[in-house]
């Protein structure tokens, strides 16, 4: 998640509620139960996400993400012909070019998905 988090960085981790767009949630990747993962949560059930000359599509619309720049194009067909399903969640980490993300395990269920961490002084 670097550059927003650096490795061995203390964080804290509200409560668990449902992600929103752009929430970093901690998490056990599908591909590696023991691990804990930092990750920024871009697709909600229902939607489908892609990626375009640096510019984040949710459902064909524009969506101003602020890493969009860094992500190579991606199309949600790429996955799956059907949208996110319930209680699973889109996923990537803001280094795009080196991140072990959604692009690469797959959708992350809600029950794999630890907590919200806190961001800065922001009162949830």
């Amino acid at each position: 998640m670097t550059p927003t988090y650096w490795e061995q960085e203390v964080v804290q981790v509200k409560a668990h509620r449902k992600p929103e767009r752009f929430d970093v949630v901690v998490l056990h990747p599908p591909d590696a139960p023991n691990e804990l993962y930092l990750k920024r949560v871009i697709g909600l059930p229902g939607e489908r996400i892609d990626y375009q000359e640096g510019v984040l599509f949710v459902n064909h619309e524009i969506v101003n993400d602020a890493f969009a720049y860094r992500t190579e194009a991606f199309a949600w067909e790429s996955i799956s012909g059907e949208p996110i399903p319930e209680g699973y969640y889109f996923v990537l980490g803001d280094n795009r070019t080196i991140s072990k993300d959604s692009r690469i395990f797959g959708l992350v269920s809600e029950k794999q998905i630890l907590g919200i961490v806190q961001e800065g002084n922001k009162k949830e």
